[in-house]
């Protein structure tokens, strides 16, 4: 069942979280497990419930559809992308892992 147009936007709601925060930043690029990953996710944005840790290939290779993307402060490559018919999807490349989150539908 896919997501609503309105819970899909706790994922730019994420970013703009960690936008503003350099610490959050600076946690994200010291992640090296899923777990920290998942703290960190549940503090800024707890609608987030899906998340994986992939290959830096994959966080690289060109999307089907970019929504949008940029680069923050802390040099955190990141970008929203959808492949079609799937959910929306928020990629981030930090120093030690790159990740993928989402929300699971039901």
């Amino acid at each position: 069942m896919p997501v609503s147009p309105e819970l899909e936007q706790a994922l730019p709601r994420f970013v703009e979280a960690v936008q503003s925060s350099i610490e959050v930043q600076n946690q994200l690029n010291l992640v090296v497990e899923l777990a920290q990953l998942t703290d960190i996710v549940k503090q800024v944005e707890p609608a987030l419930t899906g998340s994986a840790l992939i290959p830096y290939e994959q966080a690289t290779s060109p999307p089907k559809i970019t929504i949008d993307s940029g680069v923050l402060e802390k040099n955190i490559p990141w970008r929203l992308l959808r492949c079609p018919g799937g959910p929306l999807v928020l990629q981030m490349i930090c120093e030690k892992v790159n990740f993928a989150l989402w929300i699971e539908s039901c």
